[in-house]
């Protein structure tokens, strides 16, 4: 019986150079998974000797390339209806600059409920590059933001709450590393708390960017002529349609 070696290659495309906006964090590997999903089906429907231990194998790996692509059209999708329904303030955190004037990148991802950290429901990285405060950095290299949201109904809402953030941190970075320093320093992580002092002006940007998102999305449903479906709804379709389309 031949052996058959199977080696997927996800290509990460990454750069310290980045140019602004609000991106997809799933965005950089998606070509790969692509790929390597249609190498996949190919070796499963193509090669009658595989062994049913084989076949086992090759599925689940499927199974989580399905999956990757189902969260990158959520995300897709869900970005596109906050612009919609609030275009001023997705603009705002598109276009946002740091003290310095250069443009960064704000990368979110909308993920399963049960891997965000510490049941937070939405997080914003804080870091910054080594020797400069003032140049954010994350995962995704230097002058980026990492969002990520918990895949619930009110995702949309937990959004605005962590664009606020973000609308905040950025162009003050070094001195609110300075403040968050101070004041959560001696807390354990509670989500509801850290970056929510009363003080904590990231924390007030973040719930008024919520309280604004809350009144667009009403505004929005009065006057709207097309449905926009809930975060939930969208997942189950998204998760059929590109499971049905893998084979």
């Amino acid at each position: 019986m031949k052996t058959y070696c199977l080696l997927i290659t996800v290509f990460a495309l990454t750069c310290n150079c980045l140019f602004g906006e609000i991106k997809n964090g799933y965005g950089s590997e998606i070509k790969g998974i692509h790929e390597s999903l249609k190498s996949l089906n190919t070796l499963l429907t193509e090669n009658a000797s595989l062994s049913v231990f084989q076949k086992a194998e090759i599925k689940n790996k499927i199974n989580k390339l399905v999956e990757y692509i189902t969260y990158f059209e959520l995300t897709e999708e869900l970005l596109r209806q906050f612009r919609t329904i609030a275009p001023s303030l997705y603009t705002e955190i598109d276009t946002i600059k740091d003290s310095t004037g250069q443009t960064v990148t704000v990368f979110v991802k909308f993920v399963p409920e049960k891997e965000m950290e510490h049941s937070a429901a939405g997080t914003t990285n804080l870091a910054h590059r080594e020797n400069d405060k003032n140049v954010y950095e994350s995962e995704y290299g230097l002058y980026s933001v990492s969002v990520k949201i918990a895949s619930v109904n009110k995702s949309l809402s937990l959004l605005a709450h962590e664009f606020g953030h973000v609308k905040y941190q950025v162009p003050h970075l070094a001195t609110y590393i300075e403040d968050y320093s101070t004041w959560y320093q001696n807390e354990t992580f509670k989500s509801n708390y850290i970056g929510h002092n009363s003080k904590d002006p990231s924390g007030l940007k973040a719930t008024e960017y919520e309280n604004i998102f809350r009144d667009r999305y009403l505004n929005f449903l009065k006057t709207a002529s097309i449905k926009m479906e809930s975060p939930m709804v969208l997942l189950g379709i998204i998760r059929k349609s590109v499971g049905l389309n893998q084979f």
